[in-house]
């Protein structure tokens, strides 16, 4: 269905009958406009004709009121118009973008992994803006460019069908050139946000990594990369407006050639119907009122053509923003929750994974015929190196994706059959990239958790080893940290996604390399943390680094998207394999720079 077509769905569904009252207020408008050319022409042959003296001036300024009156109806109804269709618009615009917004919060991980952020701002604002001007004028608006179009005509057939011909033989043209022009519009105009959306991702990954930016002095590559973007956003724009503007000149134009018609042939008309009469000229034909009334309304005229090329540009904005939003709004999400999906409350933490396969893109398998059984309460290490599938199974634990084959289960149900809600509360992850809101601390800790009491926010953070560090800010827990955690050093961010993840208390927890941002004595701290949190709870811990991972219950090494060994640290580590060799390659050093970090900070603090 053609985006056009399901704007005007909408308007009909959420504001018909406003609609209506704009539509009326409308024509109520364009039959004020239409009839002051009228009332001036008789005006005028009335001022000419000489037997009109014996009259007096009274009728005169009858009708000079009436004129006055007609001018402030028609102001009226355009107000009111005006008024109405502001409002629809912005309430279309509103009801959109939030709709956007809402459909991009339900979206899977699947979806933005596709996505660049500044594409998806650009639909949010240039295109949900280019649908409300269309709403305002295109929808609304524009029933008065058609009323006045046709008004107009007929009004001038009634003067003189002849001199109305003439004038009117422009019109089909001048309107034939706007569709054409509005074909190629809609591709331009598309193009235009396309590139738009490449030049916001750009300026908005700019911003986000300016560290890193200046850290490596690429500050004059980073403007040569925008402005080549900017550059092209300029071009095309300015192909679309001036294709727009060409076909504005050439309207103009031609129009002035009407007018220069009119006055050759209605002047005739006029002349040629003129006789003397007792030494007066009568018009037997054309009146010199009849033709001033005809050269306003062919200036009525001007506006609807004219504007039709602009009311052609508003519908292809529309249509080929419609067609960036609708593609998102009609997007189905891969994981979506079940219509009998049920909340079993509290989940005791037993997970299994029963012959699992999954796939991104639908041909390369990023997990292949994985069977886990995980008891409640076990803490399980996920090693292998980037890229093996050890983080993508811990992702699927929570429906961030859904399975391609197999199912998994908790307390022995298929989470396909649960609420996302539910599981989500049930499943708290730590992920390695940490990101921190630009809100208090207080907000940031109880994200999940709106409604915590302060007690609750303060002890997660005990545990998490920062409570002492947000007590001796000025603002303690009400201190706002900058964008992304701007003022947080990477280990204070990473303890408080801990935080926030021990504030929602879930029996299962996915620590994605929780501990990889800070140094030996704070990881040690979190550590000792994590040994108590982790009591009672199904913990899948992703980590290379020894200490982390010699206690796990169980230990699954991940290689090429399967699990090549299982055991604890004490069995693979004495057995050829991939466990073996990650463990002299990473955790080895790791763990041997390591133990002489901690001889130097026990030397430090005897000394």
């Amino acid at each position: 269905m053609s985006p056009v077509i399901r704007l005007f769905q909408m308007i009909i569904r959420y504001h018909g009958r406003r609609l209506i009252v704009g539509y009326a207020a409308t024509l109520g408008a364009a039959i004020a406009g239409l009839a002051i050319p009228r009332v001036l022409g008789i005006g005028i042959d009335r001022v000419l004709n000489p037997e009109n003296i014996s009259q007096g001036r009274g009728p005169l300024l009858l009708l000079a009121g009436t004129i006055v009156l007609l001018g402030l109806s028609r102001g009226l109804f355009s107000w009111a118009q005006t008024f109405i269709g502001e409002g629809i618009s912005q309430k279309i615009a509103y009801r959109i973008r939030n709709d956007y917004y809402d459909q991009l919060q339900n979206l899977s991980f699947a979806f933005h992994d596709k996505q660049t952020t500044g594409s998806l701002m650009s639909r949010a604002t240039a295109d949900v803006e280019a649908i409300r001007m269309f709403v305002n004028m295109g929808a609304v608006r524009s029933m008065l460019i058609v009323l006045m179009l046709f008004g107009a005509a007929i009004a001038m057939l009634m003067i003189d069908v002849q001199l109305a011909l003439v004038t009117l033989a422009f019109v089909p043209v001048l309107l034939f050139r706007a569709i054409i022009t509005s074909r190629r519009l809609r591709r331009l105009w598309l193009r235009v946000q396309e590139l738009t959306a490449e030049m916001v991702a750009t300026l908005q990954e700019n911003l986000t990594g300016i560290r890193v930016v200046k850290a490596f002095a690429a500050e004059e590559h980073e403007i040569k990369k925008f402005r080549l973007r900017s550059q092209a956003v300029a071009r095309q724009t300015f192909l679309a407006q001036s294709t727009w503007a060409r076909n504005f000149a050439i309207m103009n134009f031609a129009f002035m050639v009407v007018m220069s018609a009119i006055l050759w042939f209605g002047g005739n008309r006029v002349i040629d119907g003129r006789e003397i009469l007792n030494g007066q000229f009568v018009y037997l034909g054309l009146t010199p009122g009849e033709l001033a009334s005809f050269f306003v309304y062919m200036n009525m005229l001007i506006m609807p053509v004219r504007m039709s090329g602009w009311i052609v540009n508003s519908f292809s904005r529309a249509s080929s923003s419609g067609q960036r939003l609708f593609e998102i709004l009609d997007m189905k999400s891969p994981v979506e929750e079940a219509s009998d999906a049920v909340d079993p409350g509290r989940a005791t933490g037993g997970v299994i994974f029963d012959h699992v396969s999954f796939t991104y893109d639908g041909v390369n398998e990023a997990l292949q015929d994985i069977n886990v059984v995980v008891p409640a309460g076990a803490v399980i290490a996920l090693v292998g190196r980037p890229g093996s599938g050890k983080t993508t199974f811990a992702h699927l634990i929570p429906r961030f994706y859904d399975v391609s084959e197999g199912r998994i289960l908790v307390d022995g149900r298929d989470i396909r059959e649960l609420t996302l809600d539910s599981l989500r509360r049930s499943v708290g992850v730590v992920q390695q990239d940490v990101f921190i809101h630009t809100a208090s601390i207080r907000d940031n800790v109880a994200y999940g958790y709106v409604d915590a009491p302060m007690s609750d926010v303060i002890a997660s953070m005990k545990i998490a080893q920062l409570h002492n560090f947000i007590d001796d800010l000025p603002e303690t827990y009400e201190t706002v940290v900058g964008e992304r955690g701007v003022g947080l050093s990477g280990g204070q961010r990473q303890r408080l996604a801990i935080a926030r993840t021990i504030l929602l208390d879930p029996p299962v927890l996915v620590l994605d390399d929780s501990t990889s941002s800070v140094d030996v004595h704070t990881e040690r701290l979190i550590q000792q943390a994590l040994d108590e949190i982790i009591e009672g709870r199904t913990t899948f811990l992703i980590s290379n680094r020894f200490n982390a991972i010699a206690q796990a219950s169980e230990i699954l090494v991940f290689k090429r998207g399967r699990i090549v060994q299982r055991g604890r640290h004490d069995e693979l580590v004495n057995v050829p394999g991939e466990y073996q060799d990650l463990y002299a390659s990473q955790m080895r050093p790791f763990e041997e720079a390591r133990s002489a970090a901690l001889k130097i900070e026990r030397t430090e603090n005897s000394d």
